[in-house]
């Protein structure tokens, strides 16, 4: 019966053998469920808080989005153009009106200095000498010359002619305006400081 002792305790041991590896094969295919954890109440309450935000802002934002397309739409089917056009033409107008007002003042500011400079003329020939009186003469010409060319003009020819003269010497009209920046400033500083 030593035969029947040795078998029953290899059938043991081949049983044990052969149930390891199944139980290897069992764990490998399965996946394995991490162990149940109990979320705290509070951050239970702020999972719902937050969806509860969630909830009530959608559709505020939905309503949001729609107000924008609208006024997009809105705003897209304006013929922007139809409603310039009029003030920019009532803006040139303006502007050109001011502009002969303008020249019609310069020019006769210009006739007046030449009448001024003429009538001096005669002042300076008597203190200063017969060259210089000429060269007062010469001057009241060239500005009498100049308020006649300006009043023989209109205001478009007069704006082509600076850009044109802005074109050509930009550094030169840079520094004519500057210098009548400083001129008007001055002016208009003296006349408040009189009032």
């Amino acid at each position: 019966m030593a035969d029947t002792s040795d078998t029953p305790a290899k059938k043991g041991r081949k049983a044990a053998a052969t149930k390891t590896p199944n139980v290897k094969a069992a764990t490998d295919s399965a996946p394995v469920k991490p162990a149940a954890t109990r979320e705290a109440p509070a951050v239970k309450a702020e999972k719902a808080e937050g969806a509860g935000w969630s909830a009530q802002i959608a559709p505020i934002k939905a309503q949001a989005e729609k107000a924008a397309r609208s006024a997009k739409d809105k705003l897209n089917a304006v013929d922007w153009k139809s409603h310039i056009d009029p003030l920019k033409e009532q803006a040139g107008k303006t502007a050109r009106s001011a502009a002969t007002a303008a020249k019609g003042q310069t020019g006769s500011a210009m006739q007046s200095l030449a009448k001024l400079i003429s009538e001096t003329a005669g002042t300076v020939d008597a203190k200063l000498g017969p060259q210089y009186g000429d060269y007062a003469r010469q001057a009241a010409e060239s500005v009498a010359g100049a308020a006649d060319a300006l009043d023989s003009k209109d205001v478009d020819q007069l704006m082509g002619e600076a850009r044109d003269f802005v074109r050509k010497s930009p550094a030169v009209a840079i520094g004519a305006a500057a210098v009548v920046g400083f001129v008007l400033m001055r002016l208009a500083r003296g006349s408040s400081d009189e009032g």
